[in-house]
């Protein structure tokens, strides 16, 4: 900046600038009800406030993420829900078949009823949500199981999805398991947790019209029941894990929302009495030049 030769003259151009620069940020605070908006607005402030635009970013992220495997962690549950009451219905057609007063026509139609039952099951099994086949694992773009009585044994087949390794991340941090697999529910390697065979043991030994067979095969259903709703306890932990992320990721958004506006929100009480105030002393110093006595050149030559 040229400095004139009149240092008073200076000093006023210094001090007017200064109160314009004032004026500037109150307006600009006034207008947009923001502190910080450019770096060079406040420097100091700056590290902290990128830090809380990234949390909010990440936890934003996060609560999404929930939302997305919540829809299929419902949808899971209540298929499961459904197999739970299915395999009841399958325990009492067994009991029934086994009562003795029951034809071999009779024993026939329990059959087909549990002939339709498995196809129920794999039909759980091949649920999809958005796409996805929530019960295939990782291979989750196809189905877990084609059933088919005519030209397949076992009618279900071999698994047609992959193990399942997929995580939600808790907005804390904490990672835990989302999926099971149709393989782990209804085929289980385990021939006591293998609710397909069981189903399909039932049936073959009604077809056979035996009643030891029978017995035999209603030995394990107790047993599977209680697999199937420790499957059907999963998805409910897995629905309460995520319905707490959620509102644990609300709260923390509310808390870094608040924190963010602490540095980036202008107090507009205060912007609107500082922009009168150097409105005022801009006024001022603009009357005081306008009325004080003006020299030339030749006078500070004298």
């Amino acid at each position: 900046m040229t400095r004139s030769i009149n240092a008073a003259n200076d000093r006023y151009l210094d001090a007017l600038s200064r109160i314009n620069a004032r004026v500037s940020r109150a307006q600009r605070e006034v207008s947009t009800g923001k502190r910080v908006a450019k770096p060079s607005d406040d420097p100091d402030s700056i590290s902290a406030m990128l830090q809380v635009r990234a949390e909010l970013g990440r936890i934003e992220q996060s609560r999404v993420n929930l939302g997305r495997v919540k829809t299929e962690v419902d949808a899971a549950e209540s298929g499961l829900q459904n197999a739970v009451k299915l395999f009841d219905r399958v325990r009492t057609l067994g009991m029934t078949a086994a009562s003795g007063i029951n034809t071999t026509l009779t024993r026939q139609g329990i059959a087909d009823e549990l002939k339709s039952i498995i196809e129920r099951f794999t039909g759980i099994s091949n649920i999809g949500v958005d796409g996805r086949s929530i019960f295939a694992g990782d291979s989750d773009q196809g189905q877990a199981y084609e059933v088919d009585f005519e030209t397949q044994t076992p009618p279900w087949g071999a698994y047609l999805g992959s193990a399942s390794t997929r995580k939600a991340i808790h907005p804390t941090g904490v990672q835990f398991k989302v999926a099971m697999t149709a393989e782990e529910i209804f085929d289980n390697p385990d021939p006591v947790k293998n609710v397909f065979q069981a189903v399909e043991n039932l049936r073959q030994a009604l077809l056979a019209d035996d009643d030891g067979a029978i017995e035999t095969a209603l030995v394990p259903l107790a047993g599977i029941s209680a697999h199937l709703n420790s499957a059907l306890m999963f998805y409910g932990n897995v629905q309460s894990q995520i319905t707490e992320g959620i509102s644990t990721a609300e709260t923390l958004k509310l808390r870094l929302a608040a924190e963010k506006a602490g540095i980036e929100d202008a107090d507009l009480t205060a912007s609107i009495l500082e922009l009168e105030l150097a409105s005022f002393q801009q006024e001022a110093a603009l009357r005081v030049k306008a009325s004080s006595p003006t020299r030339s050149l030749f006078e500070y030559l004298k």
